[in-house]
């Protein structure tokens, strides 16, 4: 009687086909049709997006993760309504590399609204979140003489392992973020010289302070959403000693009209008073409004909930 080899894979179920074709069919819309809807008109787009988002059947994994965490915090209120505003925020999020591709000034003055701080002179460095969808502050900068580079966790295979689709997107999105910046994006690991190198010629550095980090990667305690967190601070301490501006901007949707709101506020000189306005910003901002922020899944609220790979996330991630 013939025996199964050691080692040999246990035979597919049912189940494991459905959940692979689940997966493929999750692919090809969220990395092929819904970027494609950039290219619709804006009045034909919009109302898809939001139909898209109610149905559900997009980025349906990652808001379910997203809104277990939430709930156990306390930041869930109508279920239902949580995950449709989630997946509304992850798909323009998707849409707008392609928007602000295709679509001019004369977009961007009618559906982009800019509050806050005047914008200093280039260089300065722009720190924000994964929160909302703030891909059009790169056009804003670009339109008032800023050229950025964005610093960001190279992309490979591990950020989106047996999903090349997905690959394939985060690889095209640091190529729009390119175009829109136009500056190269600067790749972290080794990174401090080329950033400092950036600004003295002239070039703007725009980057995220909400990734997560593990006591080992250094960074500020700072309170976060009733509890302490950890924060990447390692590019505000860098502008902080290349004495240039600190802005922070914070982008919202609105999700009944599409339109976004730009607000953008200059931080205190020091990095440590930086910091601290910083992460006071993210959670007004998060409380004001949980289903806009990315990163619920992926945040180890304290030592003992991190696990490895947690840093691995499908985001741009700041420079440490």
């Amino acid at each position: 009687m013939k025996t199964a080899a050691a080692g040999a894979r246990a035979p597919r179920t049912a189940r494991d086909v459905t959940t692979r074709a689940s997966r493929r069919r999750a692919q090809v819309s969220e990395c092929i049709l819904v970027p494609a809807l950039g290219v619709l008109p804006w009045s034909v787009a919009w109302p898809m997006m939001r139909w898209m988002a109610q149905r559900g059947g997009l980025f349906d994994d990652a808001a379910q993760r997203a809104a277990e965490v939430a709930d156990t915090r306390g930041f869930v209120g109508d279920r239902r309504e949580w995950l449709g505003s989630y997946r509304l925020t992850r798909i323009v999020d998707q849409v707008d590399p392609v928007l602000a591709a295709l679509r001019g000034d004369r977009w961007m003055d009618r559906h982009l609204v800019v509050e806050g701080d005047p914008l200093p002179r280039p260089p300065c460095v722009l720190v924000g979140f994964h929160y909302g969808a703030g891909f059009w502050t790169l056009r804003h900068l670009r339109r008032h003489a800023h050229r950025v580079a964005f610093v960001s966790a190279r992309v490979d295979s591990t950020q989106a392992p047996g999903e090349p689709l997905r690959l394939a997107l985060m690889r095209r999105r640091i190529a729009w973020i390119e175009r829109a910046g136009g500056a190269p994006v600067i790749f972290v690991g080794g990174s401090t010289e080329r950033i400092r190198a950036a600004l003295r010629t002239g070039t703007s550095i725009l980057g995220m302070v909400d990734v997560p980090q593990p006591p080992s990667a250094g960074g500020v305690e700072r309170p976060f959403l009733d509890g302490m967190a950890r924060f990447p601070d390692g590019l505000v301490r860098l502008a902080a000693a290349e004495g240039v501006p600190i802005i922070a901007y914070l982008p919202r949707l609105d999700r009944a009209t599409g339109d976004r709101r730009l607000t953008l506020t200059r931080l205190p000189a020091g990095a440590e008073d930086s910091m601290r306005a910083l992460v006071a910003m993210l959670d007004r901002a998060v409380r004001e409004d949980p289903a806009a922020w990315h990163l619920w899944a992926h945040w180890p609220w304290s030592e003992s909930e991190a696990a490895p790979g947690t840093r691995t996330v499908e985001f741009d991630e700041p420079a440490r």
